[in-house]
């Protein structure tokens, strides 16, 4: 039997041996002993369940971010609507326009905790530019027809970048509520409170879901040019075991970067931290490759 007869044979023995194996220990070894948990997958190409436990770590991971940032924001919306209701009074929406019981002398500025608010009577563009010049680098305006969250952008310039949180249409819509009588027709502090709280924990299935694709999608981009990697260095095997191999070896990474994301938020940006260490888990890998011995390696092909 020539070598390369018997080559093929061991390969098959060990696709079929690998096949009877429970998924599970192949996800224990990938934490534990990298090299052999990714031998068995690149040998049984489980692309597909490799996309599904990215994707089930991706949910769970954007819900428990989700959770660590809610309670940051509705302390700060309750922060800011206080502010508003001690300086405005009481708030009403009438033709299209958000309008206050109080007298207080606008332009109106309050330093907040974590934020800048600015209630001003109308826009002027030239000085929303120079709301970066002041310490805080987000904040929140309040303009007669919409109310806008911004923050500045990291660039010498010192950019902004704003995004309307309660547009016109959703104004004209509170309007038409009070007029029929489905909502008040004037919200004070205490009513103010209760509602942004609201809509806050409403706000968690979109926050969870926005994190969920952001994570799934920068893993998805380091596992499939990994992938790509492998399957150029694996000459004439099929594209879905690397593919496989690519995915699976994402998953510890992944959990790693997960944890620092949620209770270490300010180590990184997540795509920065992940890098690192999937960097540090393919270093491992490769350290943990070279116990085997220079025969084993050309028998099974790696």
């Amino acid at each position: 039997m020539s070598f390369e007869q018997e080559k093929a044979n061991i390969n098959q023995t060990a696709e079929a041996i690998i096949s009877t194996l429970p998924y599970r220990y192949v996800l224990i070894n990938l934490f534990i002993h990298p090299r052999y948990g990714l031998f068995m997958v690149f040998r049984g190409g489980w692309w597909f369940r490799g996309l599904m436990v990215l994707a089930l770590i991706a949910g769970l991971g954007g819900a428990l971010k989700a959770l660590s940032v809610l309670p940051g924001l509705v302390s700060d919306t309750r922060e800011v609507v206080s502010f508003l209701s001690d300086q405005l009074g009481d708030l009403r929406f009438a033709d299209g326009r958000i309008n206050w019981d109080g007298d207080a002398e606008l332009p109106l500025t309050g330093h907040l905790s974590r934020l800048r608010v600015d209630v001003w009577p109308e826009n002027d563009e030239a000085v929303r530019q120079k709301l970066s010049r002041g310490p805080e680098k987000n904040g929140i305006l309040v303009l007669p027809d919409r109310v806008d969250y911004w923050t500045s952008l990291a660039s010498p310039s010192g950019d902004l970048h704003s995004v309307t949180i309660l547009p016109p249409k959703m104004i004209a819509t509170l309007e038409r509520n009070a007029k029929s009588e489905l909502q008040p027709g004037v919200f004070n502090k205490q009513q103010l409170l209760d509602y942004v709280q609201l809509l806050c924990l409403m706000l968690f299935p979109v926050l969870a879901f926005a994190y969920c694709l952001s994570m799934l999608g920068t893993i998805m981009l380091f596992g499939f040019f990994f992938s790509l990697l492998l399957q150029l260095r694996s000459k004439g095997s099929k594209f879905r075991n690397a593919l496989g191999m690519g995915l699976h070896c994402c998953l510890a990474p992944f959990v790693a970067t997960l944890v620092y994301h949620v209770f270490i938020p300010n180590l990184g940006r997540f795509e920065n931290i992940f890098g690192i260490v999937f960097l540090v888990y393919v270093l491992f890998m490769m350290i943990e490759d070279r116990w085997f011995r220079a025969k084993e390696r050309q028998v099974w092909g790696l």
